[in-house]
């Protein structure tokens, strides 16, 4: 349990100690990703990157709010009765209409569908 809960900090205490511009964007395409979400298997796996992203992005915001960034803009703002199977329609539509994102980074298309989609209402803030 103590062997368990050493290795736990010493992780934490790495992932503290990494720069705050250190980021990670998935190398897949927005064309893949496009492929995955209109395929017959690849709903679930779609609904939940779109669900992701849409989390992060209302996460950010309350982060920034939290440490006192009154001023914290949401990039876009999914409706509390948005399913996940209509943001897919929305972020599959989207895609499908700016093929020259499809060789960029799916989470950059994603939540640029997204923030198409679902604009904030009162000058982009949630």
């Amino acid at each position: 349990m103590i062997r368990r809960f050493s290795l736990l900090a010493a992780t934490a205490g790495m992932l503290m100690a990494m720069p705050a511009h250190a980021s990670r964007i998935s190398p897949m395409t927005a064309e893949k990703f496009g492929k995955i979400c209109t395929s017959k298997s690849g709903g679930a796996i779609c609904d939940a990157y779109i669900s992701g992203i849409a989390d992060a992005g209302a996460l950010a915001t309350l982060n920034g709010k939290a440490e006192g960034d009154a001023g914290a803009v949401s990039g876009f703002c999914v409706p509390d009765d948005a399913s996940t199977a209509s943001m897919r329609e929305h972020v599959v539509s989207w895609l499908r209409a700016h093929r020259d994102v499809w060789d960029k980074p799916v989470g950059k298309g994603v939540f640029a569908a997204l923030h198409e989609s679902y604009p904030c209402s009162g000058g982009g803030s949630k």
